[in-house]
C-alpha cells in the first residue's frame, strides 16, 4: 500500500508539473546527463523559442529577454548546456573537450524528453549560435527557425594566428618537442582562455570550474566551422542578428559567412546598430521584440531579406519603409 501510494504521488507530481506554466530545475536527459532548465511554456497557439546560451551564459543572462518575449504569450526554453550555470555546477570540475557534437545532441534529447514536437525555434547568441548550426547538421529535420545572434562560426582569427605562430616558433626551438600539433594548439589555447577571458569577461571567475568549462566548450569546437553545416540549413530558416558595435567578431566575419549561406537557407538578416557582442543583454526588449517579429512571421518578412536597425530608437529600416519596435 505504501509502495501504490508513492507512485501515485510521483505521477501526481509529474502530471501537475506538466500543467503548470513554468517549470525550474534538472531534466535527465539520459543515464549519466541532466541538464537544468528554466521553461515558461507558451500560450496557447503561440510558438515557443529554445535559447542558446553564449560561452560564458548561463540561463540567468537571459532573464530580460525571457520577459520581454513571454509578454508576448511566446514560450521559453533556456538551459544550461554542459559545461554551464547550473549544469556545470552539477558535474565539475570538467576535464576533458566538451564537443559540440555531444551538445548538440543534448539538445536533441531534452526536447525529445520535454514533448517539444514538431519544428523548433532556436535563439543561439554566438557559442550558441554555433550550436544551434551544428543542431541543423545532424537533426536538419526538426530546425524551422534558427535566430543566430552574433553567432559563432569560426575561431577569432586573431587568436588562431597567435596560437599557431607559438606552434612554429616550438618547433623551431624544440624540434623533439613530442607533443602533437593538435596538443600544442590546446596548450596555447589555455593560456589565451586563461590569461585574457578574466579581463574581458569577468563572468567567467563567478565560480572556481567555470574558466576551465570554457576553455573545453571552445576545444571541443575549434576545428568546426559554421559553413561546414550550411548545406544542412532548411529552407528560410537562417535569420542573422548582427551587432554593430561588436568587440569581438569583425564584421567580415559575419558577411562572409551570410555570403557563404545558401540562398534558399536565407531568410533575414539585421544589422543591430549601437549595440555589442551580447545583444540579449545590451538590446533584450528591441532583439526580444525582433524574435518575436520572426516567430510570430510578420509579413514583411516575406519580402524582404534586409534590415537595419537602431537599439535606442527602435527603428527598423529595409527598402520600402520602416517600423518601430520596443526598445530600451
Amino acid at each position: 500500500m505504501r509502495f501504490l501510494l508513492l507512485c501515485l504521488l510521483v505521477f501526481s507530481t509529474t502530471f501537475a508539473q506538466a500543467d503548470d506554466k513554468t517549470f525550474s530545475g534538472f531534466v535527465q536527459i539520459r543515464k549519466d546527463r541532466e541538464l537544468y532548465v528554466d521553461w515558461v511554456k507558451a500560450a496557447p497557439g503561440k510558438p515557443t523559442a529554445i535559447l542558446l546560451n553564449g560561452l560564458t551564459y548561463s540561463t540567468k543572462q537571459w532573464d530580460r529577454f525571457t520577459q520581454a518575449l513571454s509578454k508576448r504569450g511566446i514560450g521559453v526554453l533556456r538551459y544550461d548546456m554542459y559545461g554551464m550555470g547550473q549544469t556545470l555546477l552539477k558535474y565539475a570540475p570538467l576535464v576533458e573537450a566538451i564537443s559540440y557534437k555531444q551538445q548538440a545532441q543534448d539538445l536533441n534529447a531534452l526536447t525529445n524528453v520535454l514533448g517539444l514536437k514538431g519544428k523548433l525555434n532556436l535563439v543561439g547568441l554566438s557559442y550558441g549560435g554555433g550550436i544551434a548550426m551544428a543542431f541543423s547538421q545532424f537533426y536538419s529535420e526538426r530546425v524551422g527557425v534558427m535566430v543566430l545572434m552574433a553567432p559563432y562560426t569560426e575561431p577569432i582569427e586573431e587568436q588562431d594566428r597567435w596560437i599557431r605562430s607559438q606552434i612554429w616558433y616550438t618547433r623551431k626551438l624544440y624540434p623533439l618537442h613530442p607533443a602533437s600539433d593538435d596538443e600544442l594548439y590546446d596548450y596555447f589555447l589555455r593560456q589565451i582562455v586563461y590569461t585574457t577571458y578574466p579581463a574581458a569577461e569577468p563572468i567567467v571567475l563567478e565560480n572556481s570550474y567555470k574558466l576551465e568549462a570554457v576553455f573545453r566548450m571552445v576545444q571541443g569546437i575549434r576545428k568546426w566551422t559554421a559553413l561546414s553545416a550550411a548545406n544542412s540549413f532548411p529552407a528560410k530558416s537562417v535569420h542573422l542578428m548582427i551587432a554593430g558595435n561588436d568587440q569581438y567578431i569583425k564584421r567580415q566575419v559575419m558577411d562572409d559567412f551570410w555570403a557563404g549561406v545558401p540562398e534558399e537557407s536565407k531568410a533575414s538578416v539585421i544589422v543591430v546598430n549601437n549595440t555589442e557582442h551580447k545583444i540579449p543583454e545590451a538590446a533584450p526588449n528591441f532583439s526580444a521584440a525582433w524574435v518575436a517579429e520572426i516567430l510570430m512571421k510578420n509579413r514583411i518578412l516575406n519580402s524582404a531579406r534586409n534590415f537595419e536597425g537602431d537599439a535606442i530608437t527602435g527603428v527598423v529600416r529595409y527598402e520600402g519603409g520602416s517600423f518601430k519596435l520596443p526598445h530600451n
